[in-house]
């Protein structure tokens, strides 16, 4: 079971749009997926799939402790997406961020609620996050298993604020390495990739802070590294939300330079869940023998 949070400390990074589109794309494949919406504030992933099923707990009562893990009926959504269950976001009064840091385990609860058996029954437990520094992303970041992916457009203000904020915020969680917990490395993924020279400048100062290592004091500990995947045109994923639909149905072929939204979910899928590519190529197959059928 891998649970792999959506992070950045900027809000309006397109984190919820890829975050469902991912969970989407690894349900169609055959996984169990379970998608958490931890944006207490802006509630996105909770509401881009339609339910077939929304039960009357959700974040606030998991973080809690108050719903029954024995019960998933109460806490665990059902999308109309097979495969793919939901925990919706449902604390409209912001309580969760003084609730957690007020509690002795506040940055480990989320952690410690997901060993509960009911949770190792998916695959992959997707985890959004808001756009801001906050203990709430500080106990998401610690719930993740190995990954991260970090989503950044290739913007100069967007790339300063990433390094100055999310990789700030990675290096004052080193003292939980104390307790033996290993900070999962950051993916970043360039999202709203442009065709310009600009962005591509960008992007190529962002690499070479990674790969020199400018990012951090302590980037020995704090591994970080650069996706390979792209996602460029946002137009099919607007279109997908507005269906209710993953973007990789909306969209399997395209006339332009950068990939379709199928491609672009196949790659990004394939890079951070290697083991799962047999059933990556299965979809993908599936999807040329109805191109060509």
């Amino acid at each position: 079971m891998h649970v792999i949070p959506v992070i950045s400390t900027k809000g309006g990074e397109g984190k919820s749009t890829q975050a469902a589109n991912l969970a989407g794309f690894l349900a169609d494949a055959g996984l169990k997926v379970l998608l958490i919406d931890g944006d207490y504030a802006q509630p996105t992933a909770s509401s881009i799939f339609s339910l077939s099923y929304e039960a009357p707990k959700g974040l606030y009562e998991l973080l809690m402790q108050t719903a029954d893990l024995n019960q998933p009926s109460s806490l665990i959504s059902h999308s109309v997406i097979s495969g793919l269950d939901i925990i919706i976001s449902n604390d409209p009064h912001a309580q969760l961020p003084t609730a957690m840091l007020h509690a002795p385990d506040g940055r480990l609860r989320l952690r410690n609620v997901l060993q509960h058996p009911l949770f190792q029954s998916y695959d992959v437990i997707i985890v959004d996050s808001q756009g801001a520094r906050s203990i709430m992303l500080e106990l998401i970041v610690l719930a993740a298993t190995r990954t991260a992916v970090g989503v950044v457009k290739p913007v100069l203000p967007d790339v300063r604020e990433f390094i100055r904020g999310t990789i700030n915020m990675m290096e004052n969680l080193l003292p939980f390495s104390a307790l033996g917990l290993k900070l999962p490395e950051i993916r970043i993924l360039i999202n709203c990739m442009k065709y310009t020279r600009l962005a591509r400048d960008t992007y190529q100062q962002l690499e070479e802070i990674i790969n020199d290592g400018r990012y951090s004091a302590h980037c020995e500990q704090i591994r970080v590294s650069l996706l390979s995947t792209f996602i460029y045109d946002l137009e099919i994923y607007v279109e997908g939300h507005a269906a209710g639909q993953p973007a990789h149905r909306l969209e399997r072929k395209t006339g332009r330079v950068s990939d379709s939204a199928f491609a672009t979910m196949y790659n990004l899928a394939s890079e951070l869940f290697p083991e799962w590519k047999p059933q990556f190529n299965r979809i993908a197959s599936k999807e040329m023998e109805a191109k060509h059928g």
